[in-house]
């Protein structure tokens, strides 16, 4: 198949593109170059819609990733703008040239833990797609208006739209590998993420599974993250402490289970992560 990976230059993108073009024909947009120079390039923004018109057009997918990665390093009108106008473009540009599939990479963030300013805590656990949506913060915001795009133009145009909501995406990069091992030491100060992770090979695997799955359905949502999470202390001590509002919590939470389910995506298109946090800082 003939892909395109917007944000394939970005930290994630770059695993993604690396992971398709095993296998497919990938071309990479992004503001910025490249990798990798032994493939296809277009240096578009996203907000020049009659740019982006112009050019997403032949594929038989497109793969969303661009886009500013959380709202703390920018104002936050430019962060709701950026996300929420440049994937409408996308679209747009998708339906206007006939592509029919396109995967988006959301967040958890949709959620509203992550960002919150104000006390939240889970309706009951493991949290699934049923759970209630609830941002607050422009990143969390941008990315909930982005999978409600892509709904509408799913209904509009019988475009497929895949949302994948990964978590906090662990990359085996020296200056994140520095990172991760200190916040390990001071799990404390992260709740609000729920310690949940996804390692960077398994996002790349969920998008070609998703671009190789015939029977996915026009439009939906999926959590992926790892079956555990980055602390050694289990999971539901953790709950008891940092959530005593939750009073609905599975049976099956046991061990470092993860806060969050990924039942759906394993029976929707085989989803199964096979990387941990272990591997990464082992390095």
């Amino acid at each position: 198949m003939k892909i395109l990976v917007t944000g394939g230059s970005g930290m994630v993108g770059k695993y993604v593109v690396d992971e398709l073009a095993l296998s497919h024909q990938v071309e990479i947009l992004d503001v910025k170059k490249p990798h990798r120079t032994d493939l296809p390039f277009m240096e578009i923004d996203l907000l020049n819609d009659a740019t982006v018109r112009k050019h997403v057009s032949g594929f038989d997918v497109v793969v969303h990733l661009a886009g500013i990665p959380h709202p703390l390093n920018d104002p936050p009108e430019k962060v709701f703008r950026t996300n929420a106008l440049g994937t409408f473009n996308l679209l747009e540009a998708c339906a206007a040239n006939g592509i029919r599939r396109l995967i988006f990479i959301s967040s958890e963030s949709v959620l509203g833990f992550a960002f919150s300013t104000t006390r939240m805590w889970p309706e009951y656990l493991q949290i699934d797609e049923h759970h209630s949506q609830r941002p607050q913060d422009p990143y969390g915001l941008s990315k909930l208006t982005c999978e409600g795009l892509c709904l509408g133009f799913s209904r509009r145009t019988g475009m497929q739209t895949i949302c994948l909501r990964p978590p906090w995406i662990w990359v085996p990069e020296p200056d994140e590998i520095k990172m991760y091992k200190q916040l390990r030491s001071e799990y404390q100060k992260w709740s609000k993420n729920l310690w949940a992770y996804i390692h960077v090979y398994d996002v790349a695997k969920a998008v070609r599974q998703c671009v190789e799955s015939p029977g996915l359905p026009v439009h939906d949502a999926f959590f992926i993250c790892a079956p555990e999470t980055w602390t050694d202390v289990e999971s539901r001590p953790l709950a008891a402490e940092y959530f005593p509002e939750t009073k609905t919590i599975a049976p099956s939470l046991s061990g470092n289970f993860s806060f969050i389910s990924t039942e759906k995506a394993k029976s929707a298109f085989g989803f199964s992560p096979a990387f941990t946090w272990r591997e990464i800082i082992a390095r």
